[in-house]
């Protein structure tokens, strides 16, 4: 089987126009953090951990275009098709890493995630929140659009089923399917529960999920009091 980095640097130039049949609730999955990006109005730095593409910071972007973003991926090719994504703006920069073993450079006002932590071992992903609050500015937020396990056996099975039929249906060509089907085979969702609650061990104080559909979530928290 391939590693992360092959299958993603594989996809890399397909991957955004995929999006729409492979996550169902696309444009609610994206956008559901910006009620809380409205809260930061003096932030200026963003840090996407697992950038693929960009396509996260693309939404953000068209938000709040005056910010400082930083894509960091492991997949060169994925991070090559952000680069040609944002060729001419100058507040975008980029940086190949394993995220899953080394610290994050810099610090940030706003770190953002998405569909790219379910890849991690779950002592690997509790150390990368930990990361992720050492690297956020106080008053900081922390922002993640994944997937997660079902809470039992039952609904995983269900959420799962549910997808590959969703997906299966969804007019993606045959070829597109199958490799997204073999794309899941890597990844190690953990549930939202135990998540939340890693967030909590590593230092963050407000902590929620803020938009779910099945094992769609987004969900993140805040280095110190979410400020209203």
């Amino acid at each position: 089987m391939d590693t992360i980095q092959e299958q993603f640097d594989a996809v890399s130039q397909k991957y955004d126009s995929q999006r729409h049949y492979l996550i169902p609730c696309y444009q609610d999955f994206y956008t559901a953090c910006f009620p809380l990006i409205k809260l930061l109005p003096q932030a200026k730095t963003v840090l996407d951990i697992g950038a693929g593409t960009g396509l996260f910071s693309y939404f953000l972007y068209q938000l709040r275009p005056e910010l400082h973003f930083t894509l960091v991926d492991l997949s060169p090719e994925m991070l090559n098709v952000a680069k040609q994504r944002f060729a001419e703006l100058p507040n975008f920069a980029y940086q190949q890493l394993d995220f899953s073993a080394a610290s994050l450079p810099g610090q940030y006002d706003i770190i953002i995630s998405s569909l790219a932590i379910h890849h991690l071992e779950d002592e690997a992903k509790s150390q990368l929140y930990q990361n992720v609050y050492a690297a956020l500015n106080p008053g900081g937020l922390f922002i993640n659009a994944d997937q997660v396990a079902g809470r039992t056996i039952g609904f995983d099975t269900f959420y799962k089923q549910n997808w590959k039929e969703t997906v299966t249906t969804s007019g993606l060509d045959e070829d597109a399917i199958q490799r997204a089907f073999e794309r899941i085979k890597l990844d190690k969702f953990a549930t939202l529960e135990a998540q939340l609650q890693m967030l909590e061990r590593a230092g963050f104080t407000d902590v929620d999920c803020i938009y779910k559909n099945l094992n769609f979530v987004v969900f993140g928290g805040t280095k110190g009091a979410l400020t209203l």
